[in-house]
């Protein structure tokens, strides 16, 4: 009787160890957007780094000009609205970008124009998608917040620098009072 209940015991043990680590892995954390991030940006310069990337920098640079936006659960670039299934941030430092990053000719913060030691990164996960034509890597789904006012986002291994764009401000015209 008391190896049948030491087995009852078992299987109930694995059972809710397995459930628990069933509901972990089927519902990550997901983050929210950093409101730091949060709206639109404009493509403003290829940055000039010495690692390797599938694009040319002339290539990147028909993307100067472009605007990237970020919302809660999608981001959009060129070809319309990208659902977000989960956004994750980290700090990362200089060393742990270039050691990251692929290459023997890896790009630092100091070719990026980030002077801080560290930054946050926000990854954006989505399905693939097919906008540049040449990958499915969507230009800006991970993003460097350089600055304020300023990240640095990638496509196909070459980095770009975006600002934040302002609304221009409306003129209203006053009538003289007579």
């Amino acid at each position: 009787m008391k190896n049948r209940e030491t087995s009852i015991y078992k299987v109930v043990a694995v059972g809710f160890v397995s459930v628990v680590f069933s509901a972990t892995l089927g519902h990550a954390a997901i983050e929210p957007l950093p409101a730091k991030l949060e709206g639109s940006w404009r493509i403003t310069r290829v940055l000039p780094t010495t690692n390797d990337g599938c694009w040319t920098k002339e290539r990147a640079a028909t993307l100067i000009g472009s605007t990237l936006a970020y919302h809660p659960t999608s981001m959009s670039w060129k070809g319309g609205a990208i659902p977000v299934d989960a956004i994750t941030s980290r700090t990362v430092t200089d060393a742990e970008f270039r050691k990251e990053s692929s290459g023997p000719k890896s790009a630092t913060f100091a070719q990026l124009g980030i002077a801080a030691h560290s930054v946050t990164e926000v990854n954006m996960q989505h399905e693939d998608q097919d906008i540049t034509g040449s990958s499915t890597e969507v230009p800006g789904d991970s993003v460097l917040l350089a600055a304020p006012n300023r990240i640095v986002v990638s496509a196909c291994g070459v980095y770009l620098e975006a600002t934040k764009a302002v609304a221009p401000k409306q003129v209203t015209k006053h009538k003289a009072h007579r």
